[in-house]
């Protein structure tokens, strides 16, 4: 009898030892691999959701930095009790500090244009990590230096860079823009109402035509000389801040003359009306420092004047002025006809005048009251053309600041920095810690917590995400 009759006749009877081994190797076979999937799987969503509050804490430290300069970050990091927020400070159940140690070459010297700043033990959704911030501007500086990626042009002295994009244009910043240029220049002939003046005009050969084809870049078939003067004027607010301080209101015009064979033309344009920048904030309070940008496109010809007068009423109560001044080349996006090659962008600069008065009610400023950054005086070709030309890129004499030529002497004493925000030799000696970058790239790594006390070891790195800034 078989075991199969035997169980038909004992309904009661089991499966037999052999019968079960197999059954159980083969579920063994089954089961654990789906044991190992499962385990694996729960492996992988705890470390995503590690790396996804990683990451979202990366980004929350990113966008506290874009709210401080670095000397305000310097501040927060290293007297944190005094307040700290670049993020909220209940997160962080450990320390901040600055980093200085990391700042320092091998040979225990402090490096220019880099900080590191840390946070420890920040607490996110159950989790803690360490995270350390990495402020670098060195790639903005003295060309050569640093490995940057720029073949040795510093960023801000090539072509264009002195780019507005990243900058509050509602907050104390006036970006000249190409159409509202050509607008004024071509409302020159309506102004030369004089029929004896129109005449002796087309006598030469000069029609409307030509008017209604000029542009900046060739303004010398058409005058002796053009003068333009950019006035941007802050005036007090009927509007207030929280504490009730009035706060600062900044209203721009531009004027042109134009000079053919001794006749002038003048031509105002309201550009506060014209641009519809009316009533724009300077973003700042009575008693405060006021911030002021200035983007335009320089006025080039062989006897042409840019002058930009930085006006404070005296109903304006500031304890200081921070003025950022920036020319910048016409590119093929903003109009084709005026971009210039190097060689003529070399020949231009060479020339170019630019005069900057800034005045506190109908007097020159004093000129510890004030700090300019700027790249004025610098030629736009950039140092590697300009070197391969056999050219000196040294700051030529075209630059005057309330009266005052600049040069490399230093003589005037001023704060003049670079637009990179290093101090340039034209200005005054630097006090000692002072920080002066503008342009700077920012990388916030975020670690697993412990990794601080080892040094942030690259192993133990989670995320890095990465930016740049300008002050």
């Amino acid at each position: 009898m078989t075991g199969a009759d035997r169980r038909k006749l004992n309904k009661d009877a089991g499966f037999s030892l052999l019968e079960l081994l197999i059954a159980v190797v083969i579920l063994a076979i089954i089961v654990i691999p789906l044991l190992n999937l499962f385990l694996s799987s729960n492996r992988i969503n705890i470390k995503s959701r590690q790396t996804l509050r990683a990451t979202t804490l990366a980004q929350d430290i990113m966008e506290g930095l874009k709210a401080y300069d670095i000397e305000e970050l310097q501040a927060q990091f290293t007297k944190p009790a005094d307040g700290f927020y670049v993020i909220d400070d209940n997160l962080i159940k450990g320390a901040v500090a600055e980093e200085t140690g990391m700042e320092e070459d091998g040979s225990g010297n402090h490096m220019e244009g880099i900080y590191y700043f840390s946070l420890q033990k920040v607490a996110l959704q159950g989790s803690e990590f360490d995270a350390l911030v990495k402020v670098d501007a060195r790639e903005y500086m003295e060309p050569g230096t640093h490995g940057n990626a720029l073949d040795g042009d510093p960023l801000v002295l090539n072509k264009g860079i002195g780019d507005a994009r990243s900058i509050d244009k509602e907050n104390g910043t006036f970006v000249e823009k190409d159409e509202y240029r050509q607008a004024m220049l071509k409302s020159v002939w309506p102004d030369a109402t004089s029929t004896q003046i129109k005449d002796a005009m087309v006598a030469d050969g000069i029609t409307k035509d030509m008017f209604d084809n000029i542009t900046f870049k060739n303004l010398d078939t058409l005058f002796t000389s053009v003068r333009r003067t950019i006035t941007v004027t802050l005036a007090k607010s009927s509007e207030k801040d929280e504490e009730g301080n009035p706060k600062i209101d900044m209203f721009v015009t531009e004027e042109y003359e134009f000079a053919y064979q001794g006749t002038v033309f003048t031509t105002k344009g309201d550009m506060n009306s014209l641009i519809q920048i009316d009533d724009m904030g300077c973003g700042v309070i009575s008693g405060k420092d006021a911030n002021v940008n200035i983007f335009y496109y320089p006025l080039y010809g062989r006897n042409t004047v840019d002058e930009i007068e930085i006006k404070k009423n005296s109903d304006v109560n500031l304890d200081s002025l921070n003025l950022l001044i920036a020319k910048q080349v016409p590119t093929v996006q903003v109009n084709p006809d005026e971009v210039l090659s190097d060689a003529q962008l070399m020949t231009a600069e060479m020339r170019y005048k630019a005069d900057v008065v800034i005045k506190d009610g109908s007097s020159a400023m004093d000129k510890e009251k004030f700090s300019l950054k700027t790249n004025l005086g610098t030629n736009l070709a950039g140092k590697t053309y300009m070197e391969a030309e056999g050219k000196t890129v040294d700051t030529p004499g075209q630059l005057v600041v309330n009266g005052r030529p600049m040069d490399l002497s230093g003589s005037s004493q001023m704060n003049i920095y670079t637009l990179d925000g290093v101090r340039s030799p034209m200005g005054a000696a630097p006090k000692d810690g002072e920080v002066t970058e503008l342009f700077y790239n920012v990388e916030v790594s975020v670690y697993k917590e412990g990794a601080a006390g080892k040094g942030f070891p690259e192993e133990e790195r989670m995320i890095v995400i990465e930016g740049s800034k300008n002050n």
